[in-house]
């Protein structure tokens, strides 16, 4: 079944995130598209960090994966993201082995799926469809 290109990830509470940001949809919006960007950076680099078994650093990349996916509303990959963190500080490298390759597959499911919402969307667009959808 072919996935609709418009339609926003229902992973993510939208007006979580919105709230988020003081219940402005265009901070939102703004915030999303550094998600998306640094998202593209960020997966890679968790992945590369999780294989060298660098814990410190790898630690470190998943706390902010742990608050940016929250702020845009993502709080089920923050949630995952903060187990992660904390198996990291607890030096418990089994659970990162058994969990961080789905931590990482969310990751990219959510990014491809936001890179096509937003793709055939202008930001006005954005802007006004999480005006509809997300604000109270």
């Amino acid at each position: 079944m072919a996935e609709e290109k418009n339609v926003f990830p229902p992973q993510i509470q939208l007006y979580k995130g919105i709230e988020t940001c003081g219940d402005s949809a265009e901070l939102y919006q703004n915030i999303l598209t550094v998600f998306i960007k640094e998202g593209r950076k960020k997966l890679p680099l968790i992945k590369k960090l999780y294989k060298e078994e660098n814990w410190q650093d790898y630690i470190v990349a998943v706390h902010g994966l742990k608050s940016s996916a929250a702020s845009i509303g993502a709080l089920e990959l923050s949630k995952h993201a903060k187990e992660m963190e904390f198996a990291g500080k607890e030096q418990n490298i089994g659970l990162i082995h058994e969990k961080t390759d789905g931590l990482l597959e969310e990751y990219l499911t959510l990014l491809q799926m936001l890179t096509a919402f937003c793709k055939d969307k202008s930001d006005q667009e954005q802007i006004e469809f999480f005006e509809k959808y997300g604000c109270q």
